[in-house]
């Protein structure tokens, strides 16, 4: 793909947070009522955006609370505090127990109630100049002495504002489809260090713009690299931009009113004469270790768990990505639902308590896609699903591509597995040897050209990293891949299969732990 590098327009913020506060600090550790006041403009929303200025204001509102959090270079998180409004100005009051010489961090999160929180979830914007306040993050800081009574602060802002003009995201039939931004160095989540008064990206994935009408602002944590490049994604249309210096915090973006150059999507792949979808970027995984576990898609194509997390186990609170079939963590009917079961007993798998249903009976709800996905748009029942038994034999077997190549087999990054091959794929593109034909040993492809070439024009790749079966698991990272699909076969659903010299859809027992990829229709 062609990178498209845009000029912005960079206008430096201001965020002026002038605080006065007054407290009374005990020797060490005592429990002490701090209060602090801010003052207000006229516009009657707390911290509004200037988008014709790039400024940041601070100002009033008298329907419902703003709360700081407040960390200590000792303690960690101390405590919040809570305003009461007047006017023109409010006061922050809560209690902490601070110890003697210790930096107080203040943490304004946006609004909303973040009581003790360590991250703040950036993947579910709408894209309104509204809903963006609700990002804000600023951070300032000051010591706690004792004796001392009062001191002044200023809240610095740790994030960033783009607006991107996303009309171009209309399919065929020009109905706006949902945009999802995503990148290296676009981060969902923001995580607080209240220990160190720092906020950092920490999970890679996307930010759902809502539907493709109008321009849409975009809260963005900094990145660490001095160029960045946001990828933009719609079931049918992709686009890039490129921040030339990084996103820097305390900085408004936007493309000088240009609309963003879009193309159609080359991603796409027919799974019946009728009907294309688009594969998910990686693997399944569930993340059951986190303090509120999640679903994510794996960061690269080629990643996979193994056995490091202990996923070969029962423990609720392991990672894993090899599941027995309809595990969508919602309680459908089956004995067995939840991502971590490990009976071996085919029985206790069927989707809705009945052997007949496939994933998508019923609710839908025993497929895995039906759950909010961190890095697939963090919405329930978003669009995400599991390929039927006919529609991974179409993909391999029945397609028609510009090549002539529908799969090869190879290894990328050191993993074996195989390579799908987009509908619009040309032979130009990168030279892949045996076409539609086995042998792990026909391409090696490294990480870089992967993420430079293939990936960017679309290509899907299949690690084979084995299975689980109760708790022992085999040929991980080895030479086998199973992949489970929606459909039924009487008692035993159905899966892909493939090894070095052979590939199939097969059936066996429900109870098995194989890998799960996900795709969405694209209408």
């Amino acid at each position: 793909m062609k990178k498209m590098v845009l000029i912005f327009a960079v206008v430096a913020l201001t965020l002026g947070f002038s605080h006065c506060k007054k407290q009374e600090t005990p020797a060490t550790n005592e429990s002490v009522r701090i209060t602090l006041t801010a003052s207000y403009g006229q516009d009657g929303a707390k911290t509004g955006f200037d988008p014709t200025t790039g400024a940041f204001a601070w100002t009033g509102t008298t329907e419902a609370p703003e709360y700081i959090n407040v960390g200590g270079s000792t303690s960690g998180y101390l405590g919040q505090l809570t305003s009461t409004q007047s006017g023109a100005t409010a006061t922050f009051s809560g209690t902490i127990a601070p110890s003697d010489g210790e930096t107080l961090y203040f943490f304004y999160l946006g609004r909303g109630d973040h009581d003790a929180a360590t991250s703040v979830d950036f993947s579910t914007q709408d894209g309104t100049l509204e809903n963006v306040t609700n990002y804000h993050i600023a951070i300032s800081d000051g010591v706690a002495y004792t004796g001392q009574t009062s001191f002044s602060t200023t809240l610095n802002m740790k994030m960033s504002i783009a607006y991107f003009d996303v009309d171009g995201f209309k399919n065929a039939s020009e109905t706006a489809e949902t945009v999802y931004l995503h990148g290296d160095e676009v981060y969902s989540t923001a995580t607080i260090d209240y220990q160190t008064g720092t906020i950092s990206g920490s999970t890679k994935g996307n930010i759902n713009l809502g539907a493709a009408s109008d321009g849409k602002y975009v809260a963005l944590i900094p990145s660490v690299s001095t160029e960045t490049t946001l990828k933009f994604d719609s079931d049918s249309k992709m686009g890039v931009m490129t921040f030339l210096r990084g996103i820097q915090a305390g900085k408004y973006y936007a493309n000088s009113g240009n609309a963003l150059s879009v193309t159609a999507n080359s991603c796409l792949f027919s799974v019946s004469s009728t009907k294309k979808v688009r594969f998910s970027q990686g693997n399944l995984q569930y993340i059951g270790s986190a303090a509120t576990p999640y679903w994510k898609f794996a960061d690269n194509q080629w990643d996979y768990l193994g056995t490091t997390t202990g996923q070969n186990s029962s423990d609720a609170n392991r990672d894993r990505d090899l599941f027995g079939w309809g595990t969508s963590g919602y309680n459908h009917g089956a004995k067995c639902y939840q991502p971590w079961s490990t009976s071996q007993s085919g029985d206790d798998y069927y989707a809705y308590g009945n052997y007949s249903y496939n994933l998508y009976n019923q609710t839908s709800k025993a497929d895995w896609g039906y759950n909010a996905i961190s890095n697939g748009g963090s919405v329930e029942n978003s669009g995400w699903r599991t390929l039927t038994q006919g529609e991974w034999n179409y993909v391999f077997n029945s397609r028609t591509t510009v090549s002539g190549t529908r799969w090869v087999q190879g290894s990328v990054n050191g993993i074996n597995g195989v390579i799908l091959l987009p509908d619009s794929w040309t032979t130009s593109i990168y030279a892949l040897n045996g076409s539609n034909s086995y042998g792990f040993g026909n391409n090696t492809i490294n990480a870089e050209e992967w993420k430079n070439i293939l990936e960017p024009n679309g290509a899907v790749f299949l690690p084979a990293v084995g299975y689980r079966q109760g708790t022992s698991v085999g040929y991980m990272g080895g030479g086998y891949g199973h992949y489970w699909t929606s459909s039924v076969n009487s008692t035993v659903a159905c899966y892909l299969y493939f090894t070095n010299s052979e590939l199939y859809t097969s059936n066996n027992s429900r109870s098995y732990g194989f890998s799960v990829r996900l795709v969405r229709n694209v209408e």
